[in-house]
Order: C-alpha cells, then structure tokens, then sequence
C-alpha cells in the first residue's frame, strides 16, 4: 500500500511508477486509462537494433531517444520483475534472451513495472484501458495477459483516428494507419460496464436511408406492431381495432398504447388491411457500441479543443469510456496523463480523478485546463504533488493565457 494514500483530485509531476507506490493504495481506483508515450510516426524496425550501437538495415524509428538500456532504470526494473519468480518474470526473460536488450525490451519492462502496480491499485471490480499503437501492441497484449490474467481481457478496441493518414503509400509502401488499439482489460469478472446511452447517433445519410419513407410528420420506417408467431400466444393482446382483429398472437401493446401510437399519427395501414408502425428518426437511439469506435476523429489543427499538445485525445473518446467503465464519485487514473484529457473527462462527468505526467510542461497544461474550464485552482479545489523533480510548474499559479504558454 502507498505510504500516504490520496483519495482527492490530483495532479503528481513525476514518475508514476514511484508515485504510485507512494501515493496510490492498493484497491483504491475504480478505472484507470492510459496512452503511454509512443511515436508510431516512426518506421519500429529499429527496435530489434543492439544496444550496443552496431549498425542495423533498419531506419531511424520510434523509442530510440526515449527508451534504452541502463542500469539506473530497465536492468533495475528488470531484476525487480524477475525476482517475483512468476509467469510474468519468466515471459520478459525470454523475450530478452531472445530479442536481446534493445529499446523493445527496455519499452516492455518499463511497461510491465508499471502494469503490476496498476493491477495492484485497481479495485475488483475496476477496469483498465490501454491505448496503443501497432508498434508493440502484440508483445503488450501477452503482458497484459500475463499480469490481468486472459479470462478478464473483454476487448480489443479499434479507434479509427482519422480519414486521412499521415504519409504516402507510395512512398512509404504499405496501407495508411486509420486506427489505434485500446486494450480493454478487468480485474475479475464483477466489473463496472454499464453502455445505457451511449450510442452512435445516426448521420443525415445514414437517417435518410434507414427512414426512407414521409408522411406530415416527417421520415419513418415500417416497424412491426403486430407480434410474430415465434413469440408465442398472448390471448390478453388480442382485440380488435378499428375492424382489425390480429391472429392469436396478438398486438405488440395494449389497447391503450396501441390508441396513443394512432392518436399521434404513427399507426399505418397497407393496402392489403394490416397494421404497422410508423417508427422516426427521433425515436432511433443510434447504433449499439461495439469495439470498432469510427464516429470520434481525433483533433483537427484549426479544433478548438485543440491545445497544441501532440499526443492529445478528444474529450469524447474518454468521456465514452469513463461513463461505460465507471459511476459518479469513482476514482479515474491515468497515469500518462499528458495534457489531461482524461482528467478533464472525469471531471465532467464527476469522478474524482488522480494524474501522473513526468513532464512538467504537461502538469502546467492540465493546471491551465483545469483552470480554464472548470476555474479550479491548485492547492485548493485540488493537490498538486510534485515528486522527486522540483519544478515551478508545480507552486506557478494558473493563467487563462494557453497561447503563451504554447509559443
């Protein structure tokens, strides 16, 4: 358990895997999100080059400025894991005995520190949701496999970004990169997961083809109101209306249902005599979630939401998965929690929330954030931490001005 558990909104500046043992108690976060940092820009091959400099056929590519070996920080981590003795530790032995310690690996221990003490501080009945590119998103999936275990994966969410991929297929050789990967993951199977109202509203074309039909009051397609015979006899819904007497099993409402649907203009007869309903758009709830999430574009350059930070999410991304994965009042962790979109989500829909980010320009823009849309205050509506690395960030009072901090 952390030394000194926080329950109230925070920012930490620091590094999470610290700040998570000493700040976060075990079975204390109800949904934790997370985007760890990741340039799927870049060409991966280079995460097979030695780390011992000897040139490689592979290009310049992701992680090769950000994760290497050292002794300070992955040979460290990687003793710790190896010391648990478990499935885990025997899964990075191999990998490192056969891929060799190279920014790959180094990513992957990292990584699976971190991932052991998120199971550890999620609840029971808490979810996690991991947000990755193609890059490593096979060698994590076994990770998590391995730490959650393989029964409480739930899903593979694919997020198509954009319409508009970045790069040249003839340039570059291969099909553009539309989507990125969510692993969604439980601690046990009596998990929060709750998707009433969260739907996919249709488009004006897609409404225009689903409700073909007009009359005075506008669209409408032809919806069933007499019940089928494989639902079986109801001898209370069969009665006559307006001369109309259905077979044994019956109308789909009662009797007074039946004269408010008619009264309102949406009961339809066809030629041949029988009834059906007049079913509208605005009645249509949209299309069921499922795991290919392609209605959520990520942020345009001329967006409003847009804050200049590079990596950044759309607010409706995380406000899709905290109100399925969690209730108000519920703890929401990320622990890459960059410009803060997901602690700005939580806010928004009333979760108290907890955000880890190393980089104190990130902590001073979710500060900013937090400030410009919610006028919440460091040190008073909510804790700012600053752990291990001292920082300004961390004691500068808010400003509404992002631009200058930006320029």
């Amino acid at each position: 358990m952390g030394q000194r558990a926080i329950t109230k909104n925070s920012l930490f500046y620091g590094d999470n895997l610290d700040i998570m043992r000493q700040y976060i108690a075990d079975e204390s976060v109800d949904l934790i999100y997370l985007d760890p940092p990741f340039n799927s820009q870049r060409n991966y091959n280079i995460l097979y080059k030695d780390e011992s400099g000897l040139d490689s056929n592979a290009p310049l590519v992701a992680f090769e400025d950000t994760w290497h070996w050292s002794r300070q920080t992955s040979e460290a981590e990687f003793e710790e894991l190896k010391q648990q003795g478990d499935k885990l530790a025997e899964l990075l032995t191999a990998l490192v005995s056969v891929i060799g310690r190279t920014p790959l690996t180094a990513y992957l221990v990292m990584m699976s520190s971190r991932l052991v003490e998120l199971h550890r501080v999620l609840k029971p009945t808490g979810c996690l949701y991991l947000h990755c590119d193609p890059t490593a998103s096979h060698y994590l999936k076994i990770v998590l496999d391995m730490i959650f275990g393989a029964g409480n994966y739930q899903n593979e969410i694919i997020w198509k970004r954009t319409n508009n991929p970045k790069g040249s297929q003839f340039k570059d050789r291969k099909y553009g990169i539309y989507t990125d990967t969510i692993f969604f993951y439980t601690k046990s199977e009596m998990y929060t997961f709750d998707l009433d109202g969260i739907r996919q509203p249709l488009t004006p074309k897609e409404i225009s083809k689903k409700y073909p039909k007009e009359d005075e009051r506008g669209n409408y397609l032809e919806y069933p109101i007499l019940r089928s015979a494989s639902k079986g006899e109801r001898p209370n819904l069969v009665y006559e209306y307006k001369g109309f007497t259905p077979p044994k099993w019956g109308w789909v409402v009662k009797k007074t249902k039946l004269e408010t649907i008619d009264q309102r203009g949406d009961l339809g007869w066809r030629a041949n005599g029988t009834p059906y309903r007049k079913y509208r758009p605005w009645e249509d709830r949209g299309v069921p979630v499922g795991n290919l999430w392609d209605d959520i574009l990520r942020i345009q350059s001329n967006s409003k939401e847009g804050l200049g930070y590079p990596t950044q999410k759309p607010l409706a991304l995380l406000e899709r998965i905290i109100q399925a994965s969690s209730n108000p009042g519920d703890v929401v962790l990320d622990p890459f929690c960059g410009c803060g979109t997901a602690v700005q989500a939580a806010q928004k829909l009333g979760r108290t929330w907890l955000g880890i980010d190393m980089a104190d320009f990130a902590i001073t823009l979710a500060k900013n954030r937090l400030y410009d849309t919610f006028g919440l205050e460091a040190n008073k509506d909510y804790i700012c931490i600053t752990a291990m690395v001292m920082s300004s960030c961390c004691s500068a009072p808010p400003t509404k001005a992002k631009t200058s901090f930006l320029r």
